[in-house]
């Protein structure tokens, strides 16, 4: 049984990355989880206006835009 559990673990992301990694499906998914972050992030950082102005948070708020720009470039 731990032999099959961990062939499971090992093999089973691969499978499901290699299965919607290019496609439409892939897509949106990464798409929800950057939005899912970027709205996170904004709350944490106390209004949009501060997720871009302070200097702790303009690294993240430029890495989760480009993570929509190369979703987006993708199709």
């Amino acid at each position: 049984m731990p032999a099959a559990s961990i062939l499971l673990i090992v093999v089973a992301p691969n499978l499901i990355a290699s299965t919607v990694r290019n496609n439409f499906v892939g897509v949106a998914i990464c798409l929800v989880i950057a939005g899912y972050l970027l709205q996170e992030h904004i709350r944490a950082s106390g209004g949009f206006r501060n997720s871009f102005t302070k200097a702790k948070a303009i690294s993240n708020s430029i890495g989760i835009v480009l993570l929509f720009v190369y979703f987006l470039f993708i199709f």
